[in-house]
């Protein structure tokens, strides 16, 4: 794939967007879904979801995504993108499992109203493969019959979410050659994290990234093809070495941070842990940024790290510095994690007699860079 197009891509995606929940209700059972805790069966009122549209304008964002639960079963779903269009978003993206879609009348209706993306989420490339992940049987047929519908739509964005995990990852390369035979041009690779269901089912989600890497790499080439765009998502940046950039960009960190913004908030007031550190931390793309904020909060302070030994052109460096006082917010921290706290090691780097002392190099280089600049001292 052309590293242009891949920037010009990655630039379009880093528009600011508004998130829309619109239920908090699935017609699918996924064994891994992240939002098991929320979900109780409602959807939100033509009131509340009109001021979240406001809420997301005034913010000056354009761009608006629905998701869920399932958005597409929302009972008034037709009218909600009809709205969101009227109040002025200039683009509509759905998140959904792709089952409504299968009904042809149901997404043109959609299309008409106003949708111009949709990202199917779909995880195996046959039936077996599919329903085992989403617990509904019947699911990959109809999610594939509404993909095609999808595709065939010359008004639509079409791409597809796949969450990588202990069912699928040695079949991943076969599910994205599926769907690219069926006209995909885009994929988001999600990493498994310790979270809702996941986590529940963590004896039968969670795999080793070591051992998985032979698969993993069949899939990972695939993003040299012409015209065909993958990103990764809460994958460890150190094991894409020679795909650096499949690296995702670090300021999505600030949508996960979105999603958790009371947990973080109400730890950095008060001291009260996420009840997930540090259990499931070795599990979790946050690592890192978990491990800094509980320092952050015990030392009232946190300075940037130090570029590597091995790099030759560093030259001297002022550090930076942040202090902990009631004007710090979780948004301050993550952006100065983000900034200048986040590192990261080639695998190679463990055999470096610095290594026990160094902190790698910062994830912006290695992406511009790739991990060769990291040169183990012996």
């Amino acid at each position: 794939m052309d590293k242009t197009k891949q920037q010009e891509r990655e630039k379009s995606s880093l528009v600011k967007k508004h998130w829309v929940r619109l239920t908090r209700a699935c017609n699918n059972k996924c064994i891994f879904c992240l939002d098991k805790e929320p979900q109780n069966g409602s959807v939100l009122t033509m009131k509340q979801i009109k001021k979240d549209f406001s809420d997301g304008l005034k913010k000056g964002c354009q761009q608006v995504i629905l998701s869920g639960g399932e958005a597409t079963i929302h009972p008034s779903f037709l009218e909600i993108v009809a709205l969101a269009k009227k109040m002025g978003y200039k683009k509509i993206q759905v998140i959904t499992n792709g089952r409504m879609f299968s009904y042809k009348k149901f997404l043109e209706a959609a299309v008409d109203a106003g949708v111009n993306e949709i990202t199917f989420s779909l995880h195996g490339h046959n039936s077996a493969l599919h329903d085992l992940q989403t617990g509904i049987a019947g699911s990959f047929n109809q999610a594939t019959k509404g993909l095609v519908n999808a595709l065939k739509n010359p008004r639509l964005i079409v791409n597809i979410d796949i969450v990588i995990n202990k069912n699928n990852y040695k079949q991943l390369a076969n599910v994205m050659k599926f769907y690219i035979e069926l006209g995909v041009g885009e994929f988001d690779l999600l990493q498994i994290i310790p979270f809702g269901r996941a986590w529940d089912n963590r004896k039968n989600i969670f795999y080793n990234i070591e051992q998985a890497m032979p698969y993993l790499k069949k899939a990972f080439v695939l993003s040299k093809k012409e015209n065909l765009f993958i990103w990764t998502n809460r994958f460890p940046a150190q094991y894409l070495e020679k795909f650096e950039w499949l690296i995702q960009n670090p300021k999505k960190i600030i949508d996960e941070v979105r999603g958790r913004q009371k947990l973080f908030s109400d730890y950095l007031k008060t001291g009260k842990m996420l009840e997930c550190y540090p259990k499931r931390c070795h599990l979790c793309f946050l690592e890192s940024f978990c491990r800094d904020l509980t320092v952050f909060r015990k030392k009232k302070q946190l300075q940037s790290k130090n570029s590597p030994r091995c790099f030759v052109d560093q030259g001297k460096k002022t550090a930076e510095i942040l202090n902990y006082d009631k004007n710090v917010n979780i948004n301050v921290f993550a952006d100065f994690y983000i900034k200048y706290r986040y590192f990261v090691k080639s695998k190679r780097c463990f055999a470096c007699r610095e290594n026990k002392h160094c902190q790698g190099a910062h994830i912006n280089i290695i992406r511009q860079k790739g991990f060769k600049i990291l040169k183990p001292i012996k």
